[in-house]
């Protein structure tokens, strides 16, 4: 309880995962499983969703949690960590189906069932792992698809206690909504209001949230403010990427390192400041290779490729 909804607020992100793994061995010991693999589970969570530990190793391991979830008969607990998995897969660009395991599903035949069944928890977690991946890979379409499916969800089930509300998934998410909103915001449609009040949303919380951790949302802070500034036309934009870069990086968060890298590419491209784009572009490439998200990495070495002819440099 202390590491995974309260020390996720103070301490640094990296510093829970040998606790949970302390406490996964503890379990094992003594013979209390669901006690074990709930540990494992948040480990999971917390290294894919927000430490951003390799995808490749961190699948690996997950599988043979996901099989002992299922041995003991936690299938809740192995639902959790087969999103996980999915998310891993879909991130390394594989074609592998992580939910076999569990009913024989596919992502979509599992997000029905569970609907179905009125598994509001599992529902809200696969939503937020949709959401996720969908932004990660540029499908902002089903981003905000799965934004809004989640707060209708949300809505629905008002009544049904968040378990995920105080966890890493809802803050990681809270993130990822506020970058949706800015995306749509800055396309000025008819949504534009609601897009904004998001992303504002999202940079008020991350700002609460960085006054108790600066190790864990600075850089997130930075980067909604990054993003915000370049919705409003404002200058202080390409200080607030460059920062944003700086924190990731110092506080050994490489996927969001990559991330900022990639949108303050950008951002740049948008000023036609090309050579620099390009520089960034390569930066967020070698986050991402180092991350194992080959779908990433196949996109910005589009990007690169459309960009190299256009810069004095090359590459």
């Amino acid at each position: 309880l202390i590491y995974g909804m309260i020390n996720i607020y103070k301490e640094p992100w990296q510093a829970s995962l040998c606790k949970y793994s302390e406490a996964f061995d503890a379990g094992m010991i003594s013979g209390d499983t669901e006690y074990a693999l709930s540990n494992i589970t948040l480990y999971f969570t917390l290294s894919l969703f927000a430490c951003g530990t390799n995808l490749k190793e961190s699948s690996q391991r997950l599988h043979k949690s996901i099989q002992r979830a299922m041995q003991y008969q936690h299938i809740s607990l192995a639902r959790v960590l087969a999103i996980a998995e999915q998310m891993a897969f879909d991130l390394m660009g594989t074609n592998s189906n992580a939910y076999e395991t569990l009913l024989g599903l596919d992502e979509e035949a599992l997000q029905h069932f569970l609907v179905r069944k009125n598994f509001a928890n599992a529902v809200r977690n696969l939503y937020q792992k949709i959401k996720y991946v969908s932004y990660m890979c540029g499908d902002m379409d089903a981003a905000a698809k799965h934004y809004d499916l989640q707060e209708e969800l949300d809505a629905n089930f008002s009544a049904v206690p968040a378990s995920t509300g105080k966890t890493v998934f809802f803050l990681v998410s809270t993130f990822i909504d506020g970058l949706i909103g800015l995306y749509f915001a800055r396309k000025h449609r008819e949504d534009e209001v609601k897009w904004t009040l998001v992303a504002e949303k999202a940079i008020e919380l991350m700002k609460k949230w960085t006054n108790s951790s600066s190790w864990n949302f600075s850089n997130k802070l930075y980067l909604l403010q990054a993003e915000y500034f370049f919705y409003k036309d404002d200058e202080r934009a390409y200080t607030c990427y460059k920062r944003s870069i700086q924190k990731a990086r110092e506080h050994k968060f490489n996927h969001e390192e990559g991330l900022a890298h990639e949108k303050l590419a950008t951002y740049l491209l948008y000023k036609n400041q090309h050579d620099e784009a390009l520089q960034y572009f390569q930066n967020a490439k070698k986050c991402y290779a180092t991350w194992g998200a080959n779908v990433l990495v196949q996109r910005v070495e589009k990007a690169i490729t459309i960009l190299s002819p256009l810069c004095t440099g090359g590459v």
